[in-house]
């Protein structure tokens, strides 16, 4: 062989061994295109189930949120009814034609001779001096009275008594009130 025929040779070796390095390089990228993309393909579908999990838990809290509120709207304002009928029973027990006379009995039944009674400013003018014991200062309440013996103190304001009763009451008051 000449050195023609050689260098023909390693020329055409060369190019065979070129082509294969090119073919080798293309299905490399090939794999790594592919690859990618399913890694793309993969990540895609991750997120998008997590954007669609994340996106119904926010819909879902913002829903129950939504009702926590309408209930609680509907709570205070069926609390406000039964305040309104409590303070109706108030004004209706203090214009009651007894009201003044059951004051005295509770005067009579639980104040000794050393209390002090202390009434709503307006109960105080109309029969405070009527008690036959010690009236003190006007008392902040509606209606009802106070006796203070020593340090212990009776409380019988139609304030307190109206609020424990429509505690106590609620439910019956509510079903009365909203039959649903």
């Amino acid at each position: 062989m000449g050195t023609n025929e050689l260098v023909q040779k390693i020329l055409a070796d060369g190019k065979v061994r070129a082509a294969a390095i090119a073919a080798e390089r293309d299905r490399a990228v090939a794999d790594n295109r592919a690859r990618a993309a399913a890694e793309v393909a993969a990540i895609e579908s991750d997120y998008t189930e997590r954007s669609r999990r994340d996106g119904g838990a926010i819909i879902e809290r913002a829903r129950s949120q939504a009702r926590l509120q309408r209930r609680n709207t509907v709570l205070a304002a069926r609390w406000q009814v039964l305040d309104i009928a409590v303070r109706r029973a108030q004004d209706k027990f203090l214009a009651d034609a007894g009201y003044a006379d059951l004051m005295l009995r509770l005067v009579e039944k639980h104040a000794r001779p050393d209390s002090v009674v202390r009434m709503s400013p307006a109960d105080s003018r109309a029969f405070g001096a009527r008690l036959g014991k010690t009236l003190g200062e006007p008392a902040p309440i509606t209606g009802g009275m106070l006796i203070r013996t020593g340090r212990e103190e009776l409380n019988f304001s139609l304030a307190e008594a109206l609020s424990a009763l429509r505690d106590e009451l609620a439910r019956e008051l509510s079903k009365i009130l909203f039959p649903d």
